[in-house]
């Protein structure tokens, strides 16, 4: 189809159907012309286009000789006179145009009110003067008329009085009440000069005589619109946590403030997509009617009241918003996974196991890392159905199933090596999985729990030793993290020091007690949501104060400045304590998992005594049982589906996930 055709289909569809306003150009309007398209649809195309044209002298010259008509040109000039100042946000602009034809259309009607008064007050002046006469004419008749006369017409007299003044406060009640229609509230000079300098992307000056008209408290019934523009000033400012914390004071006033409210709402949505932290937007959503989410975002809105009343462990509500996403949304699969999460929570495996099935083989909108994660979570809670129901063959295949290298892999490997040790005769795939994670690779991932898992394995196959080994290293390791996160809650959980200082203490830019915990531990505590939403946030404060110390000394040292320091350092300490909170609940909880692994370690050391000596008397009276292989090397033969090598200590990342222990063990039946 050749670009001539396609603007006159674009031009012909405009019109036709209920589309959003698309962008034209002086190129799209002489193709029209050289398509045949009438001038009244090029006339019409433009004017809904909302496109601004400042036509030069050449510009008009060039548009004659393409053979444009005088009708299209105007049409072309005009737009310049209707929008000015068009920035690279044409909603807020569309908004602020709106105002002004507002503006332009309330002194139409004050000047059509201003003449129908006149007009009135003409019609009484005649009223006054046409009753003058009739009462002299009525004063010559009196005179001739008979005294019964005279008294019938004194009544019809007051009759017409009585008329007349009805008619009189009828007008008085219409004029009252047009009037009243007409007083509403028109935007100050100062709004609107301040407004303008952030059309210009002024957006310092802007902000600066905003924030200044906010403090004055000078005009109370605008404080929505001045709210919105600071909020969208410092946005432009890169200052997004504070220009949220201004959106959402527009949001708590409600829809009343009309396109401001639906405009701020879409504004949170999209700092939050930016930042990858909803925890802003989520506490504000909890108070807004879902029949007033704008069409725009209605899904990511839907999907965020999801999370927050999931996270309540109200899922019924939960299942609720997160059904009424579509396809077409970023957000989708998030919310069928967290749908899928829902079913197995409601004993529903078989719903669960489909809604992850459907996840795994879908193609999907969104973020391809969030995509891959969820993915890779839907393989596990797959897995992890069949692992709870006694399918272990099947449950590990699940588990390796999932990408290697990926984010959750380590979980994967963990968790399979766990479905194996539960089946029959699987022990060398438990022990080849266990060999990856004890690999330099994975010292960031936490899993404490897999050398619990080894000991047992060794245990079931009567590697007595082996198990020791483990069992001493474990300890040594272990140990000490356990005492080093017990001194460092003490003040704490006592009451003696605040958690926000629990938080500064490990994670401070001075801190150097973080060195006394290992690397892995810190990682899993900041993949916790509950400790990651406020540790986020404040990185994000971080980044804004250190941004406002960069900014001009006229802005920075001035009120608007101070002011959002200090209220990003008042937002700091509040969410410090957020982070705090979280970090001393989550470091307990490692504690305490310490705690009963170094139970389970005693457990087995116990049993390994007994079994050593059952062992040993067995030996002794069996000893050609005895350990003889110590020392004899073994050649490993291949098969075109195996390659056997050798362990020597080291490991290759291309051989993780692929080992597996050759040898039956020590048990004799």
């Amino acid at each position: 189809m050749t670009r001539l055709t396609t603007a006159f289909l674009a031009a012909v569809m405009f019109l036709l159907t209920a589309v959003p306003a698309f962008a034209l150009t002086l190129d799209d309007v002489k193709e029209m012309v050289k398509v045949g398209v009438p001038d009244s649809i090029i006339v019409q195309t433009i004017a809904n286009s909302e496109e601004v044209f400042h036509l030069g002298a050449q510009d008009i010259i060039d548009l004659k000789q393409a053979g444009i008509s005088d009708a299209v040109i105007e049409a072309l000039q005009a737009t310049s006179g209707a929008v000015e100042g068009r920035t690279t946000e044409p909603r807020e602009d569309r908004d602020e145009d709106r105002d002004r034809d507002r503006d332009r259309d309330r002194s139409r009607d004050e000047d059509r009110d201003r003449d129908r008064d006149r007009s009135r007050d003409e019609d009484r002046d005649r009223d006054r003067d046409r009753s003058r006469d009739e009462d002299r004419d009525r004063d010559r008749d009196r005179d001739r008329r008979s005294s019964d006369d005279r008294r019938r017409s004194d009544d019809e007299d007051d009759s017409l009085i009585r008329r007349r003044r009805g008619r009189d406060d009828d007008r008085d009640e219409d004029r009252d009440r047009d009037r009243s229609r007409s007083r509403v509230k028109r935007t100050p000079k100062e709004i609107k000069g301040a407004i303008e300098s952030y059309k210009e992307k002024k957006y310092l000056t802007a902000s600066l005589k905003l924030y200044r008209l906010l403090e004055s408290g000078k005009y109370p019934d605008h404080e929505a619109k001045m709210n919105y523009y600071l909020g969208a000033s410092l946005k432009q400012m890169g200052l997004l946590h504070s220009a949220q914390y201004y959106f959402q004071k527009v949001v708590k006033e409600g829809p009343g403030s009309g396109s401001l409210y639906t405009t701020a709402l879409a504004k949170m949505v999209e700092i939050s997509e930016t930042t990858k932290d909803p925890i802003y937007l989520i506490r504000t959503i909890d108070k807004v009617d879902p029949d007033d989410y704008p069409g725009k975002v209605k899904d990511d809105l839907y999907y965020y009241q999801g999370v927050a009343d999931f996270s309540r462990g109200d899922y019924t509500r939960a299942k609720r918003s997160f059904s009424k996403l579509g396809k077409s949304s970023d957000h989708y699969i998030q919310a069928r996974y967290h749908i899928g999460v829902i079913y197995n929570l409601e004993d529903r495996r078989k719903a669960a196991i489909r809604t992850f099935a459907d996840i795994v083989k879908g193609d999907f909108r969104g973020d391809p890392a969030d995509i891959s994660h969820i993915k890779q979570l839907s393989y596990i809670n797959m897995a992890r159905i069949r692992y709870s129901v006694e399918q272990f063959e099947r449950s590990a295949s699940l588990y390796e199933r999932l990408p290697r290298y990926q984010t959750y892999w380590p979980t994967a490997l963990y968790e399979a090596s766990w479905a194996h040790f539960m089946g029959e005769n699987r022990e060398h795939k438990a022990l080849g999985h266990l060999l990856t994670l004890n690999s330099p690779f994975f010292e960031q991932v936490w899993l404490p729990e897999q050398h619990i898992l080894e000991a047992l394995t060794y245990y079931r196959i009567c590697e007595y030793k082996e198990v020791t080994r483990i069992l001493d290293e474990f300890k040594a390791d272990y140990e000490p993290v356990q005492t080093t996160i017990e001194e460092l809650l003490a003040p704490y959980t006592a009451g003696e020091r605040p958690l926000r200082d629990l938080y500064q203490r490990l994670y401070g830019v001075r801190s150097k007690e973080y060195r006394d915990l290992p690397v892995a531990v810190f990682a899993h505590i900041e993949a916790n949501r509950e400790f990651a939403g406020p540790h986020n946030r404040v990185l994000q404060i971080e980044s804004e104060l250190a941004r406002i110390r960069s900014i001009k000394p006229q802005w920075r040292d001035a009120e608007v400045g101070k002011g959002i320091e200090e209220l990003l350092k008042k937002q700091r300490k509040i969410y410090m304590k957020f982070a705090g909170t979280a970090l001393a609940n989550e470091l307990g909880t490692v504690r305490d998992q310490l705690g009963d692994l170094m139970g389970q370690e005693a457990l087995i050391r116990f049993e390994v005594v007994s079994g050593e000596y059952e062992k040993y008397a067995k030996a002794f009276r069996n000893p050609e049982v005895a350990e003889v292989n110590e020392n004899v090397e073994f050649d490993f033969a291949t098969n075109p589906d195996v390659i056997f090598w050798p362990f020597n200590d080291e490991y290759w990342q291309d051989e993780l996930g692929y080992y597996e222990r050759v040898e039956a063990g020590d048990c004799k039946e």
